[in-house]
């Protein structure tokens, strides 16, 4: 019983003194409460401190080698010691897409999985997709349920095939069925 009782308290102190701290920019987050104490969730869908927030996108990436003092003079500056690794610096950030089927049918996501009327998502699919760079989507009609329209505002007026440029989470929405477009 001794032994138990100095395992549990030797666990408290250890805990006690365990305060742990996380890096600006390298945690995803969609509300405050996804991010560490003293880092709140910025514009950009990352934790960070409050002066730091929503910045984090804007960070340059690091020097070839920061360790060496002698640099060229066209070698990029020493990076901010609390910047961030979370992403490439070249990568754009992602954003959601929402596709919704009604009807039956599917919807072709360029280098997704296809969103199906019929599969566990039941017509109701998310994805993370690149911001501000071309995407593709194509709705596929089954032999009795054709292809009537895109009815949300990103395709509308486009074919089966609808290509567009996202700048923030989109929602596209394909309809089909028997009867007119809306």
């Amino acid at each position: 019983m001794g032994i138990l009782v100095l395992a549990v308290a030797s666990l408290l102190v250890l805990v006690g003194c365990y305060s742990p701290s996380l890096r600006d920019c390298t945690v995803s987050c969609v509300a405050e409460s996804d991010c560490a104490a003293g880092q709140i969730c910025g514009d950009d869908g990352l934790c960070a401190s409050p002066d730091r927030a929503g910045r984090c996108a804007l960070q340059q990436p690091p020097p070839p080698d920061a360790s060496i003092d002698a640099r060229s003079e066209d070698a990029p500056p020493p990076r901010d010691a609390a910047a961030s690794d979370a992403s490439p610096p070249d990568a754009p950030p992602s954003v959601a897409l929402r596709v919704q089927i009604i009807g039956r049918g599917s919807v072709l996501v360029t280098g997704h999985p296809p969103c199906l009327s019929s599969g566990p998502q039941h017509g109701d699919c998310m994805y993370d997709i690149a911001r501000g760079v071309p995407q593709n989507v194509v709705a596929v009609a089954m032999p009795d349920q054709p292809f009537m329209s895109w009815t949300s505002a990103t395709c509308r007026g486009q074919g089966a095939s609808c290509t567009f440029t996202p700048t923030a989470a989109t929602s596209v929405a394909a309809k089909f069925g028997r009867g007119g477009p809306d």
